[in-house]
Order: structure tokens, then C-alpha cells, then sequence
């Protein structure tokens, strides 16, 4: 039996007379894009409710390694201990001092400064060094608290709420594009945090459509043809649209040309395209044949959130001895302060009151889907009779 020969035989079919392209679609009111109210149902709702994808299992290889995450107002510390990755939260059980400033490292204990409470890699409080407490303290329900865990396709997900959504229904489709590019396998090279003044939801809309790239993209439009291009229907939680590279190029970069090779289970009909998928809220994939980005976007407020990339490679290619991923950085480290100020500026200009909705065009489907997932998870609830 054959493979299948792109993504489009692996994925579910297409409907190219959806109604969104008998008129496009049409943009939100400035109170959804930076309302406060919106963004505290966002909050509540979505991010307090759903579970979210976290991190990449490459990060958390050894033992006592850990990284940390800033979603809102809190801190979630991911640990891997003796019974795999689990994710806490990143505060004493003392008197709540934030334990792990560092965003990445490797440790097998953790002393808050606060009142040298320890804590080892399986979060559990070994000593509570100058505190006196007696009969009355039990040490064993006092270590950090558990966020729920769980790991797919090499991705760290982590729900606060015992009532989240079945993971495995809101991935849908996403399984079809991890396995061809192998992402539980690929390793993160690099990373980096960017802040960005802006709603989280412009950055989504952002990273998901190419119809920028001729005039903030110099350097991408060079490589991807914009025009070529197209927007996936997808069962679960996800979006995606997908991309071609001109034919005189082979990968995303600076220089447009690698000597890496695909990953080996790309389908043919995909080596020369860009496949973005998101998984809602706020991961975006850029699978290319030869390496895989994910962009998160965490919220911070109605008008700030912190948006953190990862470069990921096969480690076929990251064991050579020549592997370089600078030309793949130097385009995307450039695209991103590209981005941001555009982000930035429409969040300004959505802050207005007098702004009005505008058209959407045929090329800003998932633009329209993402608006449509935040405000369908966000809507007023009805009032109950004999509730206030």
C-alpha cells in the first residue's frame, strides 16, 4: 500500500464551497479585541478551563530538568521527576513566594528564598528549615500543588480545571500532521520570549494568515508564495491553512536553501509547502519539511501578552556535525519585530471606540474561525430562573 501522497489524503475532506467564501467574513467589535470583560471571560473560560499546550518534551529530557510559564497572573513550574513530567504550581505552600524565577534549567531540589522551604524534583517538601511548626504540621500535605498533566505527540499540556474538555477530541486532526513530521521525536534547538503590547488574539490572527507577507515580510514573501496558499478545514480544537515555497528554494530562511534533509516522513505533496496549524488557543505550528516552529502566545492582560518560539529539528540533522539552524533563526527572529509592530499598532487602533468591524477577505478564513472558537467558548451564559 502507497503512502499518502500530501496531507490532504491524511485529513478528512475538504469542502471548497464552505459558506465563508461566498462573502468572507467580518472582524469583532473593539470591546472583544481589548475589553476587559472579554478578556476576564478569556481567562475564566478558555485559559482557567481548557487544556493547554505548554511545552515540548526536548526540553524536559533529563531528570531535574524543569522550565517555567507565566499564563495571566500566575506560574505553572513543569518538573520532570521520577514518574515522567508534571506540571506544578510555581509557588511556596508557605506563604506563596514565586519558587523558580528561571525560565529553564536542571535541579534536583528547589529552596524558596523566602523561608529556605525545599522541595524536590517530585515536588514534595523535603525540609522546612526555620520554620518551627509541631504536632499540628504534616509535611507530606505540603508539597507544591498539582496542575493535570498530560503529554501528546511530544507536547506538555496542562489543565486547571477538573472538568477540562476531552483532550484527544479537541486535538481532532492535529495527530495526522504531528506523526508526518515526527514532532514527538524533533528536538528544540532554540528559543526565545518576546513581550508584545497587544491582545493575545491579534497575535493568533497574526501568525495565521500570509496575506502581509509583500509588504511587512520582505524576506518570507522572497521564499513563500502568498498567492499559492489555501485554508484547511479540520475537525477538533484546530486551524490551519497551508503555504508553497517557490520552487527555487527548499526551506524558510534567510537564504531560502538548506542542506538538511526532510523529515523522512513528510508526505511528497508537502515538501515544498508550509503547513500552519493551531491548536486553540494559542500554539501555532509552522511544519516545513526540513524543521517545525511553534509560537505560543501567552495573556497577560487585555493589551499585553508574551509570545514564546521554538525552533525544533530532527535529531538526524542535530547530530551532524555541520548542523547550523542560524539562517533559519536570523528570518524568523527579523519576521517577528516585523509582526509585533503590526500587532501592536492594530491593537492601538482596535482600542478606539469609533473603530467599526471591517471586511474580511476570502484569504482570512482562520482569522475569522479563531474569532469565531473565542467567542462561541466565551459567550454569555443564559440566566438560570431563580439565579441572580
Amino acid at each position: 500500500m502507497s503512502s499518502p501522497s500530501s496531507m490532504f489524503d491524511r485529513i478528512g475532506d475538504q469542502d471548497p464551497e464552505r459558506p465563508y467564501f461566498e462573502t468572507g467574513g467580518t472582524g469583532r467589535s473593539h470591546e472583544f479585541y481589548t475589553g476587559e470583560e472579554q478578556h476576564r471571560r478569556e481567562m475564566e473560560r478558555i485559559y482557567g478551563r481548557r487544556w493547554l499546550p505548554v511545552d515540548h518534551v526536548s526540553r524536559l529530557a533529563e531528570k531535574g530538568s524543569y522550565t517555567t510559564l507565566d499564563i495571566g497572573t500566575g506560574s505553572i513550574l513543569l518538573l520532570h521527576g521520577d514518574e515522567g513530567i508534571r506540571g506544578y504550581h510555581n509557588y511556596c505552600r508557605h506563604r506563596g513566594y514565586k519558587l523558580v524565577e528561571e525560565p529553564q534549567g536542571k535541579r534536583q531540589s528547589f529552596v524558596c528564598l523566602y523561608h529556605c522551604w525545599v522541595y524536590d524534583r517530585n515536588g514534595a517538601l523535603k525540609s522546612n528549615n526555620g520554620t518551627y511548626f509541631d504536632h499540628f504540621f504534616d509535611r507530606e500535605k505540603n508539597g507544591l500543588i498539582t496542575v493535570r498533566t498530560e503529554i501528546r505527540f511530544g507536547i506538555v499540556f496542562v489543565a486547571f480545571s477538573a472538568d477540562a474538555p476531552d483532550l484527544d477530541e479537541s486535538l481532532g486532526e492535529f495527530g495526522a500532521f504531528a506523526e508526518a513530521y515526527e514532532l514527538a521525536d524533533l528536538e528544540v534547538v532554540q528559543w526565545k520570549d518576546y513581550p508584545v503590547a497587544s491582545n493575545w488574539k491579534l497575535v493568533a490572527h497574526n501568525v495565521n494568515e500570509s496575506l502581509h507577507f509583500p509588504t511587512a515580510h520582505k524576506d518570507l514573501h522572497r521564499v513563500t508564495d502568498f498567492d499559492d496558499a489555501g485554508t484547511y478545514e479540520l475537525t477538533g480544537d484546530i486551524v490551519g491553512a497551508w503555504q508553497v515555497i517557490r520552487d527555487k528554494y527548499n526551506s524558510v530562511s534567510m537564504t531560502g536553501t538548506s542542506a538538511r534533509s526532510p523529515i523522512p516522513s513528510v508526505p511528497e505533496g508537502d515538501i515544498q509547502k508550509i503547513n500552519w496549524i493551531t491548536i486553540l488557543p494559542n500554539l501555532l505550528f509552522g511544519f516545513t519539511a526540513d524543521y517545525v516552529m511553534a509560537q505560543w502566545v501567552w495573556p497577560e492582560g487585555p493589551g499585553t501578552c508574551t509570545v514564546r518560539h521554538f525552533w525544533l529539528f530532527h535529531p538526524s540533522e542535530t547530530a551532524k556535525e555541520d548542523f547550523s539552524h542560524e539562517a533559519v533563526f536570523a528570518l524568523w527572529d527579523k519576521a517577528n519585530y516585523e509582526d509585533w509592530e503590526l500587532c501592536e499598532r492594530t491593537h492601538r487602533g482596535l482600542s478606539n471606540p469609533m473603530w467599526s468591524p471591517g471586511q474580511l477577505s476570502l484569504d482570512e478564513e482562520v482569522v475569522a474561525q479563531i474569532d469565531a472558537w473565542v467567542a462561541r467558548e466565551t459567550a454569555a451564559e443564559p440566566k438560570v430562573e431563580g439565579r441572580p
